[in-house]
């Protein structure tokens, strides 16, 4: 019989709950969503730690932490997998690019046009390349940069174009700083999940704390 791990505890008083994230998660997201917590349960601790997807993954199988919100595919059995929120990625140019005006581009497009991505074990990297092989879009690769604010001030220089979460792009949207682009019949869809180890035993604390990420992003 599997050993079970208990995650933080049942008195909602106090406790503590390890929590991980990818980073487009970990940056645009959830600092919020934990300041909002912690306003109701004022003594517990939520410290959280930022990788791209594989990493959280490999720290939940290393009980590091107790829970993890990543926005990329899980390629592991030993990890329940639970649906968040729907995420569209964004791709992106310059103000200057020629795409700017254009708005909509063709598949044939893309596959000119340098690519500044972010590092293979990204959920971002990983929906990107899965969606162009599906519609059989070659591309290349310029850049690849592991901070999503690093691939924006890249992009906005006009070193390439990109593709973010519209979580992380909502204020250089508005500003005009970047421009949103389509591809004629392309979209890149994916899941946000809550994720933790199958044999993890889910306390009140956990269990309450995923509540409340649910309630709070349906309101």
């Amino acid at each position: 019989m599997k050993q079970r791990i208990h995650c933080g505890i049942s008195d909602m008083k106090m406790g503590k709950l390890k929590l991980g994230a990818s980073r487009t998660v970990g940056t645009y997201l959830l600092p919020q969503l934990i300041g909002e917590f912690l306003k109701i349960y004022k003594n517990i601790e939520l410290p959280f730690y930022i990788d791209n997807t594989s990493e959280i993954v490999k720290m939940i199988h290393e009980n590091e932490i107790d829970l993890g919100i990543v926005e990329g595919p899980i390629h592991s059995d030993n990890i329940e997998v639970k649906y968040f929120l729907d995420d569209e990625l964004y791709l992106i140019c310059s103000k200057d690019h020629n795409w700017a005006k254009k708005k909509i581009i063709n598949k044939d497009d893309l596959s000119l046009e340098n690519i500044i991505i972010r590092e293979v074990g990204s959920g971002t990297r990983e929906v990107f390349e899965n969606t162009l092989k599906a519609h059989n879009i070659e591309y290349n690769i310029k850049l690849e940069l592991n901070s999503t604010e690093a691939i924006k001030r890249a992009v906005e220089a006009n070193l390439g174009v990109s593709v973010i979460s519209k979580l992380a792009i909502k204020e250089e949207l508005k500003s005009s700083r970047l421009v949103k682009v389509e591809i004629d019949g392309v979209k890149f869809l994916r899941q946000l999940n809550i994720i933790y180890h199958k044999d993890k035993y889910l306390s009140e604390l956990c269990k309450k704390f995923i509540d409340f990420l649910y309630i709070s992003t349906k309101t």
